[in-house]
């Protein structure tokens, strides 16, 4: 018993914030698939004994054509990217994918008035986990604006929460070419916010410098909340409710008690991202 209280003991200890864990976890197996996006429609099997750039043998879990999937260190490399690409715009800088509001002031995100949220409108998918290790790597929250939401209640929860920068996904086939998006979405045609347009491929081709920042646990604004959930609102208008980092970890330790994982299990990520349940998938 002594011993098992130890091993949790130590396990809380280790959990300083969710970026520290994710990079020792991305460090010590870095061949290992982290993710796996899977095709609508899958057909035949990948071969075991395939053997790509990424360095993977005898995969496991198995991979149909179509499946988009990244190993730890291809997941590192692009949460590491788009953290420093973050981190530039929220302090005033540019990027080539940074869509900027057409109706009043229209330069740069200032770094005196940039709020602490980010929304990610992306659907569960690779982007969107990316997405989500960045913005807490940069030490900001992130607020989930589920692309099934009506665009009016989109609107509302953008406004209302003050956010400062928008996560929007780009098909691969639209890579370079995120600004043609003026023409087509909703979300760009509005004119009232800086929408950033990514996609994984995107990501991981761009050439970012070296990710100079502190960790999200040796900040003094560390204590403050990491995400913000909006209430469904059917008795009422939808209020926004915040949630530290301690909390999510709090959530995995408590699954991660119930169910401990062995190493090999493979975890579904089904849950709307409207749900708070979807933070510890």
């Amino acid at each position: 018993m002594e011993n098992e209280e130890q091993r949790e003991l130590s396990l809380c200890s280790s959990c300083c914030c969710i970026s520290h864990v994710f990079h020792r976890a991305a460090s010590n197996s870095p061949t290992k698939i982290s993710i796996i996006q899977a095709a609508k429609r899958p057909t035949k099997p990948i071969l075991d004994d395939v053997n790509n750039n990424n360095g993977v043998h005898h995969l496991n879990p198995p991979l149909y054509d179509g499946d988009k999937f990244l190993t730890f260190s291809t997941l590192l490399s692009a949460v590491d990217s788009l953290s420093f690409r973050l981190h530039k715009v929220i302090n005033g800088g540019d990027d080539p994918s940074l869509i900027k509001p057409t109706l009043g002031n229209d330069s740069n995100i200032s770094s005196d008035t940039a709020s602490k949220i980010c929304g990610v409108y992306i659907v569960p998918s690779v982007e969107y986990v990316i997405s989500v290790l960045s913005i807490l790597r940069c030490g900001m929250a992130f607020l989930p604006l589920d692309p099934s939401w009506p665009k009016e209640r989109i609107l509302s929860v953008v406004v209302s929460s003050n956010v400062g920068l928008i996560l929007g996904c780009l098909n691969s086939g639209q890579k370079n070419s995120a600004h043609l998006l003026n023409q087509s979405h909703w979300l760009l045609n509005c004119s009232k916010f800086h929408v950033l347009c990514i996609c994984v491929d995107e990501i991981l081709e761009q050439k970012c410098g070296k990710l100079d920042m502190i960790w999200p646990c040796e900040s003094r604004d560390s204590g403050s909340f990491s995400y913000v959930m909006y209430t469904s609102g059917s008795t009422g208008k939808p209020k926004g409710v915040c949630g530290t980092e301690k909390g999510i970890l709090n959530r995995f330790l408590w699954m991660h008690e119930l169910y401990p994982f062995k190493g090999d299990e493979v975890l579904l990520f089904k849950t709307s991202i409207s749900f708070v349940d979807h933070l510890q998938e």
